[in-house]
């Protein structure tokens, strides 16, 4: 799999229909890996970075169809053969192809990720049955080339200009009374989906639906593509008819922002369906209290990775001790145009994501669901005068979080001279903490100032409560052959986490704890047991995990909690607290 951006010559571009065209591109390291369902991000240098689903795959040759609908496919629409476009991939969950009598809804140039479905499942000597919908004969896609591949192709159009006159709802429901099927896999609207899905469900079918989100990562990191706390980026974007009850499916989406908007007009609810409440491991040898707050282990997730409440949800019920959200500020924002994140180096990323958020008046609803965790909650705030963060604090008091955490330190955004700015924050920091108290309030700092000690000792005593280290270190990748910043941020800046970060976190930490007599809370680097372990003993009491959840998935909150109590126990302490400091001591 390719994590960072990497330039390819257009082969050949053909007009597929009135909307779409198709670009082929001689992408090996891709081909060889891809699955039908799976998606790439595609790069359009100086303009954006989006998620395509792949078509076909043909030897060494990737197909990729993309429809007129925005800056950057528009864009990519007036690009000829021999035009450098950027690939990484491929990402995501594809169709899993069983059953030998299968049918494939299609709507719109949707259909597009089923023609590779259908070559696959055509060799492998299924019997394929093709629904392709479109308003107009005009914008059908693909109609030849499955039939070419051994397909029973039928066609709907809204105006009846050919085949079946209607929806392809409408004809996949005739279908389903005179022909039997196996599985069914559609691709299309999402409102398109969930009549396929009530469909098909009636008719007791197993389906499988490709959904699209909003993707900015595309490898699971940032969350801005949940559904239900599901990413669709990598737990997707196929998913089981199953799957997607209890989720937002068919009901709303998310903006740039993450904020939820209705589907339809006529939709005034954006809950979630409420989760089962969880209750937490009860861990002595982990227990751990900080500010005044209990926590039932030490590890938390980093801010950042996941906007929703379900999402940090997933992560207490996969052993997280506490969960913090993601950056939030006065009004929404959308953040900055793709990349905005990918890997440098195995297990170091860069990200740019421009700090997008719903806004705080509209975050409600993401506490509401990530508080039936019982767990700890740490709300992370933004904001660039000492007005706004008041403002910012105010609504906060109205949620249930149990701690705040002030990001002080985003490396890429007009919001980095914050940090640099000792009289500016101490006076963010004590009216904050005016606002907020008895809630505690951390401070998040990144090693990008020279003395990150002597800063926290000034937020001290401003009255912070605890200290957040280390955010992202400054970075500024450029591609070599274009010689342009390849992030999307206008100046190429970027936050630089993950293993590259690990050293210098815990050197931080070292000194930090020499000085102030505040809880530290340990960021930047934590992959494995050993990592917190080394953390705690230079200082740090808690310990928030962000790149590693990328390379480990989730799992890594319980393997990391399992081999600490494994350490423990063979090292003779009765509780992770007495590790805290213990560098110190010898």
């Amino acid at each position: 799999m390719l994590n960072a951006p990497v330039l390819y010559p257009i082969e050949e571009i053909e007009e597929a229909n009135s909307e779409v065209k198709t670009f082929i591109l001689h992408a090996v390291a891709i081909a060889e890996e891809s699955d039908p369902g799976q998606f790439v991000m595609v790069w359009n240098p100086g303009v954006d970075e989006i998620p395509v689903s792949i078509a076909d795959i043909r030897d060494e040759l990737i197909e990729l169809a993309i429809a007129d609908r925005g800056d950057c496919t528009h864009d990519l629409h007036q690009k000829q053969a021999g035009d450098l476009i950027g690939l990484r991939g491929p990402y995501g969950r594809g169709f899993r192809i069983n059953g030998s009598r299968i049918c494939m809804v299609g709507g719109g140039y949707g259909t597009a990720p089923l023609l590779f479905a259908a070559k696959r499942a055509c060799k492998n000597g299924k019997f394929v049955t093709v629904i392709a919908g479109a308003r107009s004969e005009s914008e059908l896609l693909y109609v030849d080339a499955f039939r070419d591949a051994g397909c029973d192709v039928r066609v709907a159009t809204e105006d009846g200009s050919v085949g079946f006159k209607g929806t392809v709802t409408g004809l996949l429901s005739a279908t389903l009374e005179d022909d039997e099927f196996d599985l069914v896999l559609a691709c299309g609207p999402e409102l398109m989906l969930k009549r396929v899905c009530e469909l098909t469900k009636r008719a007791g079918i197993s389906t499988q639906v490709s959904i699209e989100r909003i993707v900015k990562c595309g490898c699971g990191a940032c969350g801005s593509c949940d559904i239900g706390g599901y990413r669709v980026c990598t737990d997707g974007p196929v998913f089981d008819a199953e799957e997607l009850e209890g989720t937002e499916f068919g009901c709303w989406t998310r903006a740039k922002s993450g904020m939820r908007i209705p589907l339809q007009p006529q939709i005034t609810d954006l809950r979630s369906v409420p989760s089962p409440v969880f209750t937490p491991a009860y861990e002595p040898m982990l227990m751990t209290e900080l500010c005044g707050i209990r926590f039932p282990n030490p590890i938390a997730n980093a801010a950042g990775f996941g906007i929703s409440g379900k999402l940090l949800y997933r992560y207490a019920v996969a052993g997280a001790g506490a969960l913090v959200t993601k950056s939030v500020g006065l009004r929404a924002q959308d953040g900055y145009p793709n990349p905005v994140f990918f890997e440098l180096a195995p297990q170091t990323y860069v990200n740019a994501m421009g700090l997008p958020n719903p806004g705080i008046i509209n975050y409600g609803l993401e506490i509401e669901d990530a508080k039936r965790a019982n767990v700890p909650l740490i709300l992370s705030i933004f904001g660039r005068d000492v007005e706004e963060c008041r403002q910012v604090a105010k609504y906060a008091t109205k949620y249930q979080v149990d701690m705040i955490e002030f990001n002080a330190s985003c490396p890429h955004t007009d919001f980095v001279s914050m940090e640099n700015n000792p009289r500016l924050l101490r006076s963010i920091i004590k009216a904050i903490r005016a606002i907020v108290h008895p809630v505690p309030v951390a401070v998040k700092l990144s090693p990008n100032i020279g003395d990150v000690p002597g800063l926290a000792m000034t937020l001290e005593r401003a009255g912070a409560d605890a200290i957040t280290v280390i955010n992202t270190a400054l970075s500024r990748p450029i591609d070599a052959t274009l010689d342009i910043p390849v992030l999307g941020n206008p100046t190429g800046y970027g936050g630089k986490s993950g293993r590259a970060l690990t050293a210098c976190g815990k050197q931080v930490v070292f000194e930090l704890y020499k000085e102030v007599r505040i809880p530290i809370i340990a960021v930047g680097g934590i992959f494995t047991a050993k990592d917190v372990i080394d953390y705690a003993r230079n200082g740090a009491q808690l310990f928030q995990v962000g790149s590693a959840l990328v390379t480990e998935g989730h799992g890594i909150f319980r393997r990391i909690k399992d081999d600490l109590c494994d350490y423990l126990v063979a090292n003779g302490y009765k509780n992770i607290g007495e590790l805290v400091g213990e560098a110190h001591r010898g």
